[in-house]
């Protein structure tokens, strides 16, 4: 079999890609047309899916204030608003729970994110986990994560999650540095962001993780190694290592672009990984994935690794994006319209797309890739194929070695997406008019 390897060969030096690429999930980009929507959503939910891991994500589309690398900002916390949003997610949840779809198999992890899912009261986050816990079939070592900012998440708000079913609480650091905190729009200072977190781990009743992110504007090499060791010295069950994705439509990509910030080039974000996956390593702590290290035996990171394994996954809640048996779908992320199209008995989505043709081998490479190793063979029989590029690339320093069983390095777990992509192109081609086993 000829197929040219040359263009996915890492460049010589020591940058071996142009640029880092972001994850690009195997789904199906054709959406269907509005008018198809209602129809196919009800189809769905009358089946009963294949037997697969499941999993639940619930959006809290408000926010205190719009960070200024977040992409993610849909709406500005008012007094008023939780309530409302509150009522009708549980309104959606009461008109899907008892449907074929949402009772057929355990769903193993729950998702709270946004947005500020801690914006919500005390009695609403109460309510809402509650509901779930009540009306899904949960399996028993369910996760159940609450994701959240330190400001306004208040002891009442700590104790109606865990008293409610909450197991793990995912807080968004990305630095305990002052100076760069404020100017991204963060409330807490570094004392009181080490404080709240204490006070959160010390109840001792829940998996506590928490984000930190790199190639942040001003941010040194030397303030990076604080942040570790902040972090390390912390009770903390786990924590995320996440470089900066910049994307156009947020205010720091704005900055940027006229000059008033400078981030960090490529090979400094690249450097920011390798001394936090060095010190943690040294550390003890274990990684779970390329960005997440556990440092207890609580933490799992279940709904993360999950997601990359190809579970379906429930979405519910403005703006929340889900996908079942190869169906991607988002819902309504304009207010009125989702509120509209609840109070008509509809489940509000704004978009969907027919059933991805993705087989099980892209989500065992995405599942791999992950976790930083690979079994070549089970994604094609063709695998020794690729044995120039893989001697290639662990030349480059991307892999331990150059065998079929792709187990990547430090460099090549910052460069994952780019060693994904390129296999999800080049396996079709191994793979056509092969049978894959199963």
């Amino acid at each position: 079999m000829n197929i040219d390897l040359t263009p996915y060969y890492a460049q010589p030096g020591e940058q071996p890609f142009a640029a880092r690429k972001m994850a690009m999930p195997w789904r199906n980009h054709v959406p269907l047309s509005p008018e198809q929507i209602a129809a196919s959503w009800q189809t769905l939910r009358q089946q009963t899916v294949p037997a697969r891991k499941r999993l639940l994500y619930l959006h809290i589309p408000f926010c205190a204030t719009h960070c200024t690398f977040c992409g993610f900002y849909q709406n500005k916390l008012r007094d008023d608003s939780t309530a409302a949003y509150t009522r009708y997610l549980l309104q959606e949840l009461a008109l899907e729970a008892e449907s074929p779809l949402h009772q057929s198999a355990p769903i193993h992890a729950v998702y709270f994110g946004g947005g500020t899912p801690t914006a919500l009261s005390a009695d609403e986050l109460s309510q809402i986990i509650r509901a779930i816990r009540t009306s899904l079939p949960l399996a028993p070592d369910c996760e159940i994560t609450v994701e959240g900012r330190s400001a306004g998440f208040d002891d009442e708000r700590i104790d109606a999650c865990l008293e409610a079913g909450a197991n793990r609480f995912s807080i968004g650091v990305q630095t305990f540095d002052s100076r760069i905190r404020q100017r991204m729009a963060r409330l807490f200072d570094r004392q009181q962001l080490i404080h709240f977190l204490e006070n959160l781990c010390s109840r001792d009743k829940a998996a506590v993780v928490c984000d930190l992110m790199f190639g942040l504007p001003g941010q040194t090499a030397e303030s990076w190694r604080e942040d570790l060791a902040i972090v390390s010295d912390l009770p903390l069950d786990g924590v995320d290592l996440y470089a900066l994705n910049l994307l156009p439509t947020t205010p720091l990509a704005k900055a940027a672009e006229n000059q008033r910030v400078t981030l960090p080039a490529v090979m400094e974000r690249r450097d920011f990984y390798h001394t936090g996956a060095d010190f943690l390593a040294n550390a003890g702590w274990h990684q779970l994935s390329n960005s997440h290290w556990a440092k207890t035996t609580r933490e799992r990171n279940l709904y993360n690794l999950l997601i990359k394994q190809g579970a379906d996954c429930l979405a519910m809640g403005s703006g929340a994006g889900g996908n079942v048996n190869g169906q991607a779908y988002m819902m309504e992320r304009d207010l009125e319209r989702y509120y509209a199209k609840l109070d008509n008995g509809e489940k509000p989505i704004a978009m969907m797309t027919p059933a991805s043709k993705a087989g099980a081998w892209q989500h065992r490479l995405q599942a791999g890739i992950e976790i930083g190793r690979v079994a070549l063979p089970l994604l094609t029989p063709q695998a020794d194929v690729l044995t120039p590029l893989l001697h290639q690339w662990h030349e480059a320093g991307l892999t331990r070695d150059a065998s079929t069983c792709l187990r990547l390095t430090n460099d090549g777990r910052f460069w994952a997406n780019n060693l994904m992509q390129a296999l999800q192109q080049l396996i079709p081609q191994l793979n056509a008019g092969e049978s894959l086993p199963h």
